[in-house]
């Protein structure tokens, strides 16, 4: 049985070392990011979205402001739910990261203390700083987030954590930033908000 496993964990990791997952199920999305985080599959090439999964999860992990904010290692899974959903898409405003629209479904794990929410659709913006910077002239200006440059390790951690901080419940109820669609002046104080909890975790990746 343990064979089987591991033969089907190799294949599943050749199925999917392309275009972030693209194309699989969210079971096996679920399977491959899970076995990521073991040790027998700390070799294996990842992509940019995988890199940056792996290291906000383990910021997440650790007992420090950031992981607090985010209530602890629950936070983890929504994590992972997010990772699961998201599409990449080519959009036209080099801007935006992550973009998350349409209605929510809300989700609540009693046992862990956690309420979060899942947009219909949680979109990876393929021309915006998640992934890409600004190499030849021609092409569009790719800012900063936060004091971060585009296109880097630690820029994709804080566009992750700025996403899932839309998606937990705080002890209060509300959201633990506001929802910023469209209003660059309020997304730009939500990036500084989790950048000022979690600038220290990010910049020891």
């Amino acid at each position: 049985m343990k064979r089987q496993r591991q033969l089907f964990a190799i294949a599943l990791l050749i199925l999917t070392s392309v275009s972030a997952m693209a194309g699989v199920s969210a079971e096996e999305k679920r399977e491959r990011l899970r076995m990521l985080r073991t040790q027998a599959f700390r070799k294996v090439d990842v992509t940019p979205l995988e890199r940056a999964y792996l290291d906000t999860f383990a910021v997440l992990g650790q007992q420090n402001t950031c992981s607090q904010f985010f209530g602890g290692g629950a936070a983890q899974d929504v994590l992972e739910e997010l990772v699961i959903e998201l599409r990449e898409e080519r959009m036209n405003e080099a801007t935006i990261g992550i973009r998350m629209s349409g209605p929510f479904t809300s989700f609540a794990k009693a046992g862990e203390g956690i309420s979060y929410r899942l947009f219909a659709r949680a979109q990876l913006n393929t021309e915006g700083p998640f992934c890409k910077a600004k190499v030849f002239t021609a092409e569009p200006f790719v800012p900063n987030v936060g004091s971060f440059q585009p296109n880097t390790r630690e820029v994709r951690v804080l566009i992750l954590l700025h996403e899932l901080a839309h998606l937990i419940q705080g002890r209060n109820g509300t959201w633990l930033i506001p929802d910023d669609g469209g209003n660059p002046q309020l997304s730009s104080r939500n990036t500084s908000t989790i950048e000022s909890r979690c600038r220290v975790q990010i910049r020891n990746l």
